[in-house]
């Protein structure tokens, strides 16, 4: 199973849009196929406004293809100012993608200068539930083998304390490193010890600042840790890392005290709840932006984004009516969850239900495998991985908002009541992995 589906529909897409150039030579036989290349701006898929923008969307002007395509030893197949010159054209288009894993039902004209296209739902809907709860842990990696480019993980040597007392940016370069050693599992790479190097290896050294002025080896790449800064000074902050968690822990305590609804049953104290939450609060804070851009400590509670608390009362939500589900279950109030391809999926093809299965589920192979994309360049995408969180955190409460999961026991409720459950097993595995790349604990309960 093709573990990056968007990759593959894209690259369908391609192939449909552009046929290869022929040679001069030798009776104009057609030039060896090069290794796809993403496209870019030329195919955008939205997870935001889907009623409006449509899944996804192509770029209309023929002439905008033109470098890419010339790139990729192609041309376009139509020849024509247009992309898709006209009705027949995209009927033709949504005809041969009824081939394909992800069919089309429309294609219109956003505005003249982009096409928008629409997916069949439940197709798409059937292949995420699916290879999410399938593939579980293994959802979005790529398989690896032998023949991918390595790549070496090395720490800047002074990289400091290791305990509480440890300085703020030099913690955060050590949870940098951390973060890009568990991203090779989603990435193109795979990695080797220094005495493992290869001729093409590329090593990258996780540090302070970008030792430019050194003379390095081929191959060799800088990858910076940014400062960590006081608010109003903008002077390096003198926090240790048990100073900003024990303030964060404090933030934390105070907003489920305003929120009141701490509910700690089923851990130890709420002080270890709180600390779990001020622990994702200072990840959060040191990882918001760019790695190497400037970061700065949050002194009041808030930070530039909603943050940790809000990411993880959505996750305890998802814990929350996954267990009142099987205890209600273990006590005979529900019959017991029957496999997924006996359930109606057609009840998960509201707006609300698709933004969270394609938006998010869907585009998280793509996403993960994209966050290395420019490590030999010296960056790593990790505040992208944030933002998705955050987001897909959002449309959640929206989605816990709009739709009564747990609803009464009735025949013709508990279609809904089974498939609603599925997409929140889904969507609990994809935001515990993402967290878990970042080094955040979920919690059962806020």
């Amino acid at each position: 199973m093709n573990c990056n589906p968007m990759l593959q529909f894209t690259q369908q897409l391609v192939e449909f849009l552009t046929k290869p150039e022929t040679l001069e030579v030798s009776g104009g036989d057609a030039a060896a196929p090069l290794p796809f290349k993403k496209c870019g701006e030329l195919i955008r898929y939205h997870n935001e406004d889907l009623a409006k923008q449509g899944d996804l969307s192509l770029a209309a002007i023929s002439r905008y293809w033109e470098k890419y395509v010339k790139d990729q030893g192609l041309k376009l197949r139509h020849d024509a100012d247009q992309l898709l010159p006209g009705e027949k054209e995209r009927l033709e288009l949504i005809e041969q993608s009824g081939k394909w894993r992800f069919p089309l039902v429309e294609i219109t004209v956003l505005h003249k200068e982009r096409y928008s296209l629409r997916f069949e739902r439940r197709p798409l809907i059937a292949h995420v539930l699916n290879s999410v709860l399938t593939l579980g842990e293994d959802y979005g990696r790529p398989a690896k083998n032998t023949h991918l480019l390595t790549l070496c993980l090395q720490l800047q040597a002074n990289a400091g304390a290791t305990d509480g007392c440890q300085d703020l940016r030099h913690y955060r370069l050590q949870q940098l490193y951390k973060i890009l050693l568990r991203l090779v599992g989603y990435s193109s790479w795979r990695l080797v010890e220094p005495n493992d190097q290869q001729k093409d290896t590329l090593c990258v050294n996780v540090e302070l600042e970008k030792c430019c002025k050194r003379l390095q080896p081929r191959g060799h790449v800088c990858l910076v840790s940014g400062p960590v800064l006081e608010p109003v000074k903008k002077t390096a902050t003198g926090l240790t890392v048990d100073e900003y968690l024990e303030l964060r822990c404090t933030h934390m305590r105070l907003m489920a005290m305003h929120r009141s609804g701490i509910r700690p049953a089923g851990m130890s104290s709420l002080d270890t709840l709180m600390r779990r939450l001020g622990a994702a609060a200072v990840i959060v804070d040191l990882f918001e932006v760019r790695h190497a851009s400037a970061v700065t400590v949050v002194r009041n509670g808030l930070g530039i984004c909603k943050g940790a608390a809000y990411i993880l009362y959505n996750s305890a939500r998802l814990e929350t009516l996954l267990r009142t589900f099987a205890n209600q279950v273990k006590a005979g109030v529900y019959e017991k969850l029957p496999p997924l391809e006996e359930i109606d999926l057609s009840v998960l093809e509201d707006d609300i239900d698709w933004q969270l299965i394609y938006g998010y589920l869907f585009t998280f192979p793509e996403l993960m495998a994209s966050l290395m994309d420019q490590l030999a360049q010296g960056h790593c995408g990790i505040h992208l991985l944030l933002r998705y969180i955050e987001n897909l955190a959002g449309v959640f409460s929206r989605f816990y908002r709009l739709k009564k999961v747990l609803v009464q026991k009735r025949d013709q409720l508990m279609p809904t009541l089974y498939a609603r459950i599925y997409l929140i097993m889904a969507v609990r595995q994809v935001l515990n992995k993402a967290l878990a790349v970042l080094g955040i604990e979920p919690v059962d309960y806020v």
